[in-house]
């Protein structure tokens, strides 16, 4: 009966807002309803990743996720000369001829804009670090654009108008009154340089882009759709019944279901991504280094990734694989049963009864989540801690609260928390150890330092060599490996369900889309 209601649901929406099959038409199912279009306001990966269809940024990432120029001649580097000998000094040529959807030929203007517009306090932008660590941007001329940066950062290039975690394409300037761009008639139809324009967007329904008419190579297809559909369940019954081209498929469980589909297949797209456990340093019983490597000990990360169908694979670090730099871990990602009783034993801890008890009080910890996607993570730690002789309890919060303010992860009132993290295109923005990052605005919720760890994080961002910067990347996971701020459990795939008639779609380990101009439909 619930089957019949989604679709009788979905057949309801189609007939009061249906965008036809047809070539070069493609639909793809979206189960987010932006707060907004503009890219410097976006928040969530799809949107940020959509958004890239309308605006671009100066620098991008390939579809093999080497650093790629968009907006610019060439990607800086010292080798090139457009970054200065000291790190501190970055040169962007702009490409010329490049214009927005309107006609209008795109400046270092609409890069200086967008940059105050970043810094702008009345803007309510999800990060802003990188761009203050900007000391100057100077626009020489029309097709310069010059930035000087407060000390040597060798992830600048790879942060700053780049696809990083955030996003932030080139705003046309003279499409705004001030830098104040939330209140701006452009974010009902944003249009930039990018190879598409909004052209509808009906709210809670769907989002129509165009082609930008001055965009080369032109874009093969007419018309990309975005159709609301609140659940993934219901996505792959649109795909089934025809009514949508791609569905992002975000449970692995649903992967069975999608590869049943007629007509259809699956492309997996590993990302920067993981799967982790993290261990508050700092609260009784996971501040202590014993019980937290026994917690990992314990823990089989090839039990947990089977029930992926493809889409997770064991993790051994925090540096995921999609990156050169990976170091792998000499020990099994498989659970190590003596390894827990060293641990423990040597923290004072006796097995009695089969759980592990100091001062007659069991080993207890509970693992605070977000109910949403990989809930089944949670409920196999627990079974394998229990298994290990540690008494888990699972404790789920709202998503609006988990990551809040006064919630569990930033207000620090967990042990331990299952959550997911996306990094960026730097291996330095999957880094959140630093003692720098702790206290309830940074983003190290483990409240871990260690000032060899901090040692080596500094060095990698100032050094002019490469192979010693790798090192320095190589260093700070084994640190965190043996400290274990957090329990690595799964590297994750990104995995979209795309109807056969669709040629040309692809992602980043982003998740951000590539090469759009030649995505097709037949």
């Amino acid at each position: 009966m619930r089957a019949v209601l989604v679709l009788l649901a979905l057949t309801a929406c189609a007939r009061s807002g249906e965008v036809l099959a047809q070539a070069h038409v493609l639909r793809i199912a979206d189960n987010v309803d932006p707060t907004s279009l503009n890219p410097l306001l976006a928040h969530d990966q799809d949107t940020i990743g959509y958004d890239l269809l309308v605006t671009q940024t100066l620098v991008g990432l390939s579809a093999g996720n080497t650093l790629v120029p968009v907006l610019v001649t060439r990607v800086p580097s010292r080798a090139n000369g457009d970054v200065s000998p000291d790190g501190k000094t970055i040169v962007y040529h702009l490409r010329r001829g490049v214009r927005f959807a309107d006609g209008t030929e795109l400046t270092s203007r609409d890069v200086a804009f967008t940059f105050r517009a970043i810094l702008d306090p009345r803007n309510p932008v999800e990060s802003q670090d990188a761009y203050r660590r900007v000391a100057t941007l100077q626009t020489p001329d029309r097709y310069t654009v010059v930035v000087r940066l407060k000390q040597p950062w060798n992830a600048a290039v790879a942060e700053l108008f780049a696809q990083a975690d955030f996003a932030f394409g080139i705003l046309p300037s003279h499409a705004f009154a001030s830098t104040d761009v939330v209140h701006s008639a452009w974010n009902q139809l944003p249009f930039g340089t990018g190879p598409f324009r909004v052209v509808e967007w009906q709210r809670a329904s769907r989002i129509v882009l165009d082609p930008n008419p001055y965009y080369r190579p032109r874009p093969r297809l007419h018309r990309i759709a975005f159709v609301l559909i609140p659940t993934p369940q219901a996505a792959l019954v649109a795909l089934r019944a025809h009514e949508v081209d791609v569905v992002e498929i975000l449970d692995p469980a649903q992967i069975p279901t999608a590869r049943g589909i007629p007509g259809a297949h699956l492309v997996f797209t590993a990302v920067n991504g993981e799967y982790e456990i993290t261990a508050r340093t700092s609260r009784s019983p996971t501040d202590d280094v014993h019980v937290r490597r026994a917690i990992a000990a314990a823990i089989d990360r090839h039990e947990i990734t089977r029930a992926s169908f493809g889409a997770l694979t064991p993790a051994d670090s925090f540096l995921p694989r999609v990156f050169s730099w990976h170091d792998p871990a000499p020990e099994t990602t498989s659970s190590d049963p003596p390894r827990v009783a060293r641990e423990l034993q040597a923290d004072g801890w006796r097995e009695i009864g089969g759980t592990w008890q100091k001062a007659a009080r069991p080993l207890t910890v509970t693992i605070d989540f977000e109910p949403t996607l990989g809930s089944w993570i949670e409920v196999l730690v627990q079974e394998q801690l229990r298994r290990a002789g540690i008494d888990a309890r699972v404790k789920p919060f709202p998503p609006a609260l988990f990551n809040a303010p006064g919630g569990p992860l930033r207000g620090g009132t967990f042990t331990l928390a299952s959550s997911q993290w996306i990094g960026g295109a730097d291996p330095e923005q999957s880094v959140v150890f630093a003692c720098s990052q702790r206290g309830g605005d940074g983003n190290n919720d483990s409240d871990y330092c260690n000032f060899g760890f901090d040692a080596y994080f500094l060095d990698q961002a100032v050094t002019s060599d490469p192979s010693r910067r790798r090192r320095d990347f190589v260093e700070m996971q084994r640190i965190v490996r043996s400290d274990v701020p957090v329990v690595p459990l799964a590297f994750q795939s990104d995995v979209d369900a795309i109807s056969d008639r669709v040629s040309g779609f692809a992602r980043n380990m982003l998740m951000y889309p590539v090469d759009a101009a030649n995505w097709d439909v037949r």
